[in-house]
């Protein structure tokens, strides 16, 4: 039998501070779709707690989720 590859619904969360709509699962995921150039400096944040680089690529997302990534600013 063949195995049925079925897509994930898009779930609704936000990413800091804009709501979004995504059909990724995990966060490296959503970091990807959206752009970000996961090789730099930056950490990010699911509803208000840490997630450490080595586990964007396990942390699942949920409906609701509230997303912050943050880059460090040189220069003062």
């Amino acid at each position: 039998m063949n195995a049925r590859h079925t897509e994930a619904a898009p779930i609704a969360l936000q990413l800091n501070g804009d709501a979004l709509r995504t059909a990724s699962a995990t966060l490296a995921e959503l970091l990807a779709e959206r752009g970000y150039d996961t090789t730099r400096a930056m950490a990010c944040a699911v509803n208000q707690h840490f997630v450490p680089r080595v586990n964007w690529a396990q942390h699942r997302l949920q409906p609701g989720d509230a997303i912050e990534v943050v880059s460090p600013v040189v220069g003062g």
